[in-house]
């Protein structure tokens, strides 16, 4: 072989081992990737609840003048779609205001 080939032979070894190298470092690549994807579809998740939460304890509080008048009628045996009816307040905040008067009691 001449020296021409063996120079030629060496650079497409060489070009062959730097595409293994980036193949290795694209996978890892990929890899991290896709845990930085799963972290972030979780960190959105946490942000939605945390707000959700807030707005659920904002109505609470909005509807909190209104905490007694909603557990008088329940304990007399009203039912919650009775109560929603009677006092002008969506079911789901009857109920927010239920769970919240019973998280009030626990303490």
């Amino acid at each position: 072989m001449e020296m021409m080939d063996m120079i030629v032979l060496g650079l497409l070894v060489l070009l062959v081992i730097i595409l293994f190298i980036l193949i290795s470092k694209n996978s890892k690549l990929h890899a991290e990737n896709k845990k930085l994807q799963e972290i972030l579809a979780l960190k959105e998740t946490t942000i939605a609840n945390y707000e959700a939460s807030r707005v659920a304890v904002s109505d609470v509080i909005e509807n909190f003048s209104s905490l007694d008048d909603v557990m008088t009628l329940i304990n007399a045996g009203e039912s919650k779609a009775s109560v929603s009816e009677k006092l002008n307040i969506p079911l789901s905040k009857i109920e927010l205001i239920i769970k919240f008067d019973k998280l009030k009691n626990k303490k």
